[in-house]
């Protein structure tokens, strides 16, 4: 075996080693809470008796009574531009160059989340109310995507993540509720140390590893007002920025036979949510209900989740990390309704528009793409009973259409020879992405 395929497969080995140990974030931001506020176009519905607004408004259930559960299922289906006939090699990533096309099929993907109030039994008191999101079968699936082809950053696996939140909301007045939370991500770091033997040597490898992984929180505040007489309900949540790294430090020796150092910390922020500030207003009558809200989304500490490796001494050559991706705020604004058709049917419809946090065309260095996305969404609900409790049965559906456009690469290849880049001459970027869900919710 080649001393740096051996190399390759100790840090390959570490990487999965981390990635089995870590929970994230985020499902919800993507495709919304639930299908009751998926069809509305991903934004709260203010009914106090549906706690999956816990995700979105959690103040807004201050004055739930009753012990109230949500749980629901979704598929996602993501169909992007197929890139073909681009270089994939050149001389920053390999000894020769090539052309070939870059897998742009991250396949289906299905999400579970359950939701609940529970009042608290003390007068005065309001509830507390948890959101879990989780992927279908799995904890947490994690990929850091291809470190050098193009890559949709924001949909490789960014919200395969256990989602937590959970809150206290409490009734200030008949008018005014207020609520505080957190969210929950986690840190992990790892020390690995190793003893590389090749074939032909007279004993075997060995290694030895330790890690570890804390929890991490972030705020969540909330505030609504009731205007009783208008029939409308308005609030603001701020939710503070999330973010889980991944930090571990490899050490040990690569005997070929003569003994070769090795020392290298592998870095990756595998997810980042970030600050949002969301106002948010509904308007009520008995024929139909009107959503309204607008989020600021301050992107200002993302980091692509591509894996760094930095060399602390040994012979192992540090990652190139050409790309400086640079993110910035955006506005999100997101209109819905309701249509009450008689009491047992209720139809739903929504529209979003969600810019790309990512700045500049992607046609210098680096590999990481997105596009605005214009999101069509909509559902029904059935009300029925159970066991003589009210029951809600819901299902929804949305249509993402990401913005078409044509990356052109400049001249050279990444470290400025000559040359062409990786994804040269150019590409589409584009596609679409559709998500069903179904799911209850009863209130006792």
């Amino acid at each position: 075996m080649e001393k740096p395929m051996t190399l390759r497969i100790t840090a390959l080995v570490l990487i999965v080693f981390l990635n089995s140990g870590i929970c994230l974030a985020n499902f919800g931001e993507m495709f919304g809470a639930s299908p009751s506020t998926t069809g509305i176009g991903n934004q709260a519905n203010l009914n106090p008796l549906d706690p999956s607004n816990n995700y979105y408004a959690p103040a807004a259930l201050a004055w739930t009574k009753a012990i109230s559960l949500n749980a629901s299922g979704a598929t996602v289906n993501m169909d992007f531009e197929s890139i073909k006939n681009v270089t994939t090699k050149n001389s920053t990533n390999s000894g020769f160059d090539e052309v070939g096309n870059v897998n742009t099929e991250y396949g289906n993907y299905l999400n579970g989340a359950v939701h609940a109030t529970l009042p608290i039994a003390v007068n005065g008191a309001g509830p507390l109310a948890v959101s879990v999101f989780t992927p279908m079968g799995n904890l947490i699936e994690t990929n850091s995507g291809d470190p050098e082809l193009p890559e949709y950053v924001m949909y490789r696996s960014r919200f395969r993540r256990t989602v937590v939140h959970l809150n206290y909301a409490h009734p200030l007045s008949e008018e005014w509720g207020f609520s505080l939370g957190t969210h929950i991500g986690f840190q992990a770091a790892a020390d690995v140390q190793t003893n590389i033997s090749l074939n032909g040597a007279t004993y075997g490898s060995s290694g030895a590893a330790k890690s570890k992984a804390s929890p991490s929180l972030g705020a969540i505040i909330s505030l609504a007002r009731r205007f009783k007489e208008y029939d409308t309900t308005a609030y603001f949540t701020f939710q503070q920025e999330m973010k889980s790294n991944l930090t571990a430090n490899a050490t040990g020796e690569v005997n070929d036979p003569a003994s070769l150092p090795l020392l290298i910390e592998i870095t990756s922020m595998i997810f980042y949510d970030p600050y949002i500030y969301r106002f948010g207003m509904t308007r009520s009558t008995a024929a139909y209900d009107l959503f309204l809200s607008l989020e600021y989304q301050d992107w200002s500490g993302y980091k692509t989740p591509v894996v760094r490796i930095k060399n602390k001494g040994g012979v192992v050559q540090g990652s190139n990390d050409f790309e400086q991706a640079q993110a910035e705020g955006i506005l999100v604004p997101k209109i819905g309704g309701t249509y009450n058709v008689n009491d047992s049917f209720k139809f739903l419809g929504g529209f979003s528009y969600r810019p790309t946090p990512l700045s500049g065309e992607f046609s210098g260095a680096g590999n990481s793409i997105d596009s605005d996305s214009f999101i069509t969404t909509g559902g029904l609900i059935y009300s029925s009973k159970l066991f003589g409790k009210g029951i809600d049965y819901s299902m929804a559906a949305q249509y993402h259409k990401l913005k078409e456009k044509t990356v052109v690469k400049s001249a050279n290849e990444e470290n400025g020879s000559a040359g062409s880049k990786i994804g040269a001459p150019g590409f589409n970027v584009g596609g679409t992405i559709l998500v069903g869900s179904f799911g209850a919710n009863i209130a006792f």
